[in-house]
């Protein structure tokens, strides 16, 4: 036999043991029961893993054992096979199907096992005939384990008939099996109500494994029931161990335990009709550790799919390509069978230097674009990787990270634009800027500043601009300490220009977060020269406000008063500085400020002027509100005029007191008129009745006369009519 690993031995025990033949063994007993020697193998497991000597027990134990243990692959072919096995086989066994020593029936049933250990079944243990090397068939019990894909193993037991001693020599084998293995082995007998139907199961042998997994001693256990022993175990098992006692088919779980505080991987026979044997492993580590694993898994998925981020590895040898990450998310697409697939979602541009992972070689780093084939967008990705190559060049395996990095492009490039912007409004800016480190030694000066001063950014990388600014030892002093204090508000300065001459600057400073300063100036000579012209302005201005013989001022909304002459101080009997800064409002009499605030209000809403006439305290007193609106259209201030014209209005009034007279005197002359020229008739008449001629030629005489001034004074009313409608008519009554 060639020689196995131990843990492949100890393996391939526990798997082929655990599913031992269904029937009894003649006179064997308890102790030979198929279930004590399902037992015995996983008691064997677990001594392996404790003890290096116990290792070798077992493995000297396999080797002197009569029952046949061969390890095939997934394909049935004979990997190993100890001396039993070779003995009832043949020679040479390795590379020969297993299936090929059964009989014409057996062949078909050796089939079908191996399909069920593939496909992760549990297999029940076959009885069938194998064939010997003299040809003769002989009677055998199969049992295989190894599900999945990796390597099967075989027991193949000799089923004896009339040999005594044989059978005492098997019980006390799998007796020692039973004790050592590592899974705990608990062999029940099933109780059945009057319907014949499983209602408990009776404790028969429990391997010490079995009674550590339990925290129970042999004599607490043995010839009592589950639900005596164990009430929370036997609500957990019930369903399992009426399913497996009801149809015999065997049946594998891996569940928590809540009563034993752990995580089982139990796995349930019915060696016969009222027996079940119970593999139980502890397999809490391993659990804690999935879990663990993966715990560290999300972890690392969500931090991958945090970072936009996928991590692949690709082994060419077999094909294999393992990506952790959003794959979708990145590419828009399912994951790629070869990572060289990434070069068709390349962006054109992107194509000329680019090579895929074949042809790298050693560490590479790149950066590129791709187009998303779910929404045509541009997604810029970086990758960093190894290849290894053997010595033929051939890649070996191929590893690295990809990164969607469009977002942090997308802020560079923002951050590009967001410098070139801030160049060049530093550069348009219409004001000085000089951006210098902390010990005043070089600066940068944009366009403004070489235009206004002179000095360019060559100038300000010399180190010695400061003295060349400011010659004057002491002035420099002064300028330097306000540069590094970093005081708040404008500081005026002279500066030297590059040409010598001196200029009058204002200076603000700044600190940024890594202490470089900036300096925002600006050129006050036309300040300086327009605040001089504003102090003539003002004084012209203050001039005529005092030359004025009327109330001038110079109000806000709020009724202050920003401007006025000395006829107001006079006139409110108070001083121009106490009146200067004071609200009008709080001035005039209180029925007068309402009225006076209604007019100011309606000057800024309407932006015309407003003329009105206040009376008061013997006085008349004509105003006009004129609105003051800056270069944008909107009324900031009002200028109010007011003229004293009481004596105006009481001249006003005589005159027309007098104009009225004179109508009335007009109109009497117009009704003596009329009274006069009735009795001159009646006289005119009678004189035309007197017989003495010369007499009436008299009275006639007199009495045109009359009527002549009569007549006059006609024309005189008339023409006086006429100059009272005249000067009704150019408001002069």
């Amino acid at each position: 036999m060639q020689e196995i690993s131990l843990d492949q031995q100890v393996q391939a025990v526990r798997q082929c043991i655990s599913e031992l033949t269904r029937e009894p063994l003649a006179g064997s007993g308890n102790s030979a029961s198929p279930g004590n020697l399902l037992c015995a193998a996983e008691s064997l497991a677990g001594a392996a893993a404790r003890a290096d000597e116990e290792r070798q027990q077992f493995r000297d134990l396999i080797g002197s054992s009569t029952d046949g243990f061969v390890v095939t692959d997934a394909d049935g072919r004979i990997v190993e096979a100890n001396a039993a096995a070779a003995s009832l086989l043949g020679e040479p066994l390795p590379g020969t199907f297993f299936a090929a020593y059964g009989s014409r029936d057996a062949q078909p049933e050796i089939a079908r096992m191996l399909a069920d250990l593939c496909a992760e079944k549990a297999c029940a243990p076959r009885e069938t005939t194998l064939r010997s090397r003299s040809g003769v068939p002989v009677p055998v019990t199969i049992t295989a384990a190894g599900r999945g894909a990796g390597e099967k193993r075989w027991l193949i037991q000799e089923r004896p008939r009339e040999n005594p001693a044989l059978l005492e020599r098997i019980g006390g084998i799998y007796r020692l099996l039973f004790d050592r293995m590592l899974e705990g082995i608990y062999v029940f007998a099933i109780v059945r109500d009057a319907d014949g139907r499983p209602v408990d199961y009776r404790y028969i042998d429990v391997n010490p494994e079995g009674l550590k997994l339990i925290g129970r001693r042999h004599e607490e256990v043995i010839g009592k029931s589950v639900s005596e022993v164990f009430p929370e175990m036997h609500k957990f098992l019930q369903n399992l161990f009426c399913r497996v006692a009801e149809t015999g088919e065997p049946e594998h779980v891996e569940q928590p335990s809540p009563a034993l505080f752990r995580h089982l991987d139990v796995t349930l026979y019915r060696p016969q009709r009222d027996l079940l044997a119970l593999l139980a492993y502890d397999i809490t580590d391993r659990k804690r550790m999935e879990e663990e694993l993966r715990i560290q898994q999300q972890r690392l998925e969500l931090a991958l799919s945090a970072a936009r981020m996928i991590v692949w590895d690709w082994n060419p040898t077999t094909g294999r390509l393992r990506i952790s990450g959003d794959f979708e998310e990145i590419y828009g697409r399912p994951p790629f069978a070869r990572p060289g697939e990434r070069l068709a979602l390349v962006h054109p541009d992107d194509m000329n230097g680019l090579r895929s992972e074949e042809e790298q070689s050693g560490l590479y780093h790149t950066d590129y674009r791709i187009v998303r084939p779910d929404t045509g967008a541009v997604a810029w990705l970086e990758s960093r990787g190894e290849v290894q190559k053997d010595e033929a060049g051939n890649v070996t395996r191929a590893v690295g990270v990809t990164m969607d990095i469009t977002g942090q492009k997308q802020s560079r490039q923002a951050l590009e634009h967001q410098q070139e912007l801030l160049q060049g409004v530093i550069d348009t800016i219409p004001v000085m800027i000089a951006i210098y480190d902390p010990d005043l030694r070089f600066f940068r000066l944009n366009r403004e500043f070489q235009r206004v001063l002179g000095w360019s950014d060559e100038d300000g990388a010399r180190g010695d601009l400061m003295a060349r600014f400011f010659p004057d030892p002491d002035y420099r002093n002064i300028a330097d300490d306000y540069m590094r204090s970093l005081k708040p508000g404008w500081r005026d300065l002279l500066l030297v220009a590059k040409d010598g001459s001196v200029v009058e600057t204002a200076w603000a400073n700044i600190r940024l977060s890594d202490d470089t300063r900036v300096g925002i100036g600006i050129d006050i000579r036309e300040r300086k020269r327009a605040e001089a012209a504003l102090l003539e302005s003002e004084g012209r201005f203050r001039a005529l406000l005092n030359a004025s013989p009327n109330v001038v001022m110079l109000i806000d909304r709020a009724g202050t008063i920003l401007a006025l002459n000395e006829v107001v101080a006079e006139r409110f009997g108070r001083g121009l500085q106490e009146l200067m800064g004071r609200s009008i409002f709080e001035i005039l009499p209180p029925d007068v400020a309402a009225r006076r605030k209604a007019i100011i209000e309606e000057v800024f809403l309407t932006g015309r002027p407003v003329r009105c006439v206040d009376e008061r305290e013997g006085m008349v007193l004509y105003n006009s509100l004129f609105p003051v609106a800056d270069a944008e259209g909107n009324v900031v201030r009002v200028a109010v005029l007011s003229y004293d014209i009481t004596k105006q209005r009481r001249s006003e009034e005589m005159r027309h007191q007098a104009f009225t007279q004179i109508e009335q005197n007009i109109e009497q002359f117009a009704i003596l008129g009329d009274h006069i020229r009735l009795p001159l008739q009646v006289i005119l008449g009678t004189a035309d009745l007197l017989d003495d001629e010369q007499a009436s030629e008299r009275i006639r005489k007199q009495i045109w006369r009359i009527n002549d001034i009569v007549e006059q004074l006609d024309r005189g009313w008339v023409k006086s009519r006429e100059i009272r409608e005249f000067l009704r008519r150019h408001e002069l009554v």
